[in-house]
């Protein structure tokens, strides 16, 4: 079951790569180590909401 903190962190990833230009996308995972495959633009985003994502789960909340 979903909590509403996890989707609003989820709904958080999603507005921050979907406000990013193209270039900003394929710079970002470039920077993560990220190979910049020959896929459609969608997938690329995609791929980096999850890295987003996940970065934003793995920070400590506010009781640890």
């Amino acid at each position: 079951m979903s909590h509403f903190i996890n989707d609003q962190i989820a709904d958080q990833a999603i507005d921050h790569v979907s406000n990013m230009s193209m270039r900003d996308v394929k710079k970002d995972l470039f920077n993560r180590g990220h190979r910049v495959l020959p896929i459609g633009d969608d997938a690329k985003r995609d791929i980096l909401i999850d890295l987003v994502h996940q970065d934003m789960m793995d920070r400590p909340g506010p009781h640890g």
